[in-house]
């Protein structure tokens, strides 16, 4: 049983159980880490869950981080900026082929796969270090295979591969990509001068003077740069995961490569969205390596933003989705994770008796448990941290907060949590909270009826009026509904599906159904099951943000 702190227990404003980010929440993380069955499955190298999948905040570099202080040594992180991925954006051939409609994603799988086999090779090697007069590591590799089978033959072609790069393969990795890149944008010069006879910077000063290839020559280019594409060395890379396999023959032993931070500027954003397609896509090629594991962490907008943009004909999303590990957490591990942390706070600097949320917050608020409130509008670590961190502020130099101060303390945090929202989704809707005004003065439930189509007009016109270069889906409807080529009634329904796209909402579609949440996995609800009779739900953690009286 929990105890109530001392008398001389107070809140100081520099209190707080924990940053919003996983990067600078070392010290409560370590101590404070609540086990979900999410790590398990991640540090199992025969799980085909490679993909940590979540909203802002859910905790994915929070298990990457746990990840790499549980199995040390053997976990290789990779940060997309130190890859210097700007050679390629530069490439004039590269780009050249590219405005061709040439597919460049070997090429894409073709770098991932070179930056995971030396990776791994190289920190396997440093466990096992060569003295100076010791065989070298392709000595090593071609006496490990050395039988004469056909299946060790194929691997040793993939150890003449490893060898043919030489000294550079075990270069830095901005030096190997550079120098891959090269070699590519040499093969594919080449084909371009086999065909017309002459290279790229040439054809491009051409073309930019408004001259063209002739259609003949346009397909040849195409067929030959794509056939240069297609086989760049994917055999040998391919045979290369199989050398991995049988060097990494140790079970007590699992190598894991982690990649966090793609939705951050690493790369110009159109290269940035193919080469993470093309990470997605090796890290599923790379799944029968026995002892070794690709762990990628993707934010949930950012992973559908790189399928709609870089999906070729013929596409199967579906393939993908049992890579995913989608983040979500119950109750009782909310409340876990915000107790655990209060523990820590308090134990550190006041008592050594067990004191919980439920010592410094009001019992019951707003006819409810408290615990079940919390979940309500927190129900991710991050946020349950950033709502305790608020009520703190409020409550300096007192024991604890009151019902009239922890409303005070929601009212700051559900105005935190929409513009975190609103940043989480600008890619995608640019202009979300000044949309979100047509929620204000509303209760928090509603049939879609209820906005009247001379207040959606309104609220268009003055968008459109105030950010005249505004872009994204949303602001391109609303100048269609002020030119009058969209209806209102149709702008609405294009406005409530992104709501509850982006979580702001749920949606009851039908008087028989309990209303619907967009989870991790993608559930959706399509516009033609969205109609006037629509229930809307404003989600507790931006009722106060969007203007709604708490109390409807």
């Amino acid at each position: 049983m929990s105890a109530k702190p001392s008398k001389q227990f107070r809140f100081c404003k520099t209190d707080n159980i924990g940053a919003p980010g996983a990067e600078e929440d070392a010290e409560f993380l370590n101590s404070c880490f609540v086990e979900t069955g999410d790590l398990e499955l991640l540090s199992n190298p025969e799980d085909r869950h490679v993909i940590i999948l979540g909203r802002t905040g859910t905790g994915k570099t929070a298990l990457i981080h746990k990840l790499k202080t549980t199995d040390g040594a053997r976990v290789i992180e990779i940060k997309p900026e130190n890859l210097a991925l700007t050679y390629i954006a530069n490439s004039n051939v590269l780009n050249f082929f590219t405005e061709l409609g040439i597919n460049l994603d070997p090429f894409y799988k073709l770098l991932w796969r070179h930056v995971f086999t030396v990776e791994i090779l190289t920190r396997f090697f440093d466990q096992h270090p060569v003295g100076d007069n010791s065989p070298t590591i392709y000595d090593r590799l071609r006496t490990l295979f050395s039988h004469s089978n056909r299946e060790d033959s194929d691997l040793r072609q993939s150890i003449d591969y490893l060898e043919e790069w030489g000294k550079s393969f075990w270069s830095e990795t901005e030096f190997r990509i550079k120098e891959i890149t090269q070699k590519v944008e040499n093969d594919l010069q080449q084909s371009l001068k086999a065909t017309i006879g002459t290279d790229v910077l040439h054809v491009g000063g051409e073309l930019s003077k408004g001259k063209k290839l002739s259609e003949e020559q346009r397909a040849e280019v195409i067929n030959r740069g794509q056939e240069v594409v297609s086989k760049t060395q994917v055999r040998d890379l391919h045979q290369v995961f199989s050398l991995l396999d049988k060097v990494l023959s140790d079970k007590q032993k699992t190598y894991y490569i982690v990649i966090d931070g793609l939705d951050a500027n690493w790369v110009e954003e159109r290269l940035r969205y193919k080469l993470i397609m093309g990470l997605i896509m090796t890290a599923r090629e790379f799944i029968p390596v026995s002892h070794a594991k690709i762990v990628i962490a993707l934010r949930r907008d950012l992973i559908e933003r790189v399928f709609r943009r870089t999906r070729e004909s013929g596409f199967q999303e579906e393939k993908y989705q049992g890579l995913y590990l989608p983040l979500s957490w119950s109750k009782q591990q909310i409340l876990e994770v915000l107790d655990s942390r209060v523990r820590k706070l308090v134990r550190r600097r006041y008592t050594k008796k067990p004191v919980g949320y439920k010592d410094l917050l009001p019992k019951t608020y707003r006819g409810e448990s408290l615990g079940e409130y919390i979940y309500s509008i927190a129900d991710r670590p991050r946020d349950v941290i950033a709502l305790f961190n608020i009520c703190v502020l409020v409550a300096i130099d007192k024991s604890g907060l009151s019902e009239t101060e922890f409303t005070k303390a929601v009212a700051e945090y559900s105005r935190a949590r929409l513009r975190a929202l609103a940043d989480e989704w600008h890619a995608d809707y640019p202009d979300l909270v000044d949309f979100t005004e047509l929620l204000s003065g509303r209760t928090t439930s509603f049939k879609i009826h209820t906005v009247r189509s001379a207040h959606v007009v309104d609220l268009c016109l003055n968008i459109v009026s105030d950010i005249p270069g505004g872009k994204g889906i949303l602001h391109s409807s609303a100048r269609g509904v002020v030119d009058e080529l969209i209806k209102p009634e149709d702008f609405r329904k294009t406005l409530f599906q992104c709501f509850y796209h982006i979580g702001l909402v749920g949606l009851k579609t039908s008087a028989d159904m309990a209303e619907s949440w967009v989870d991790d996995t993608g559930q959706a609800v399509t516009r033609r099951q969205i109609d006037s009779n629509t229930s809307v739900v404003i989600a507790p953690k931006y009722v106060v943000a969007v203007g709604i009286d708490m109390r409807s």
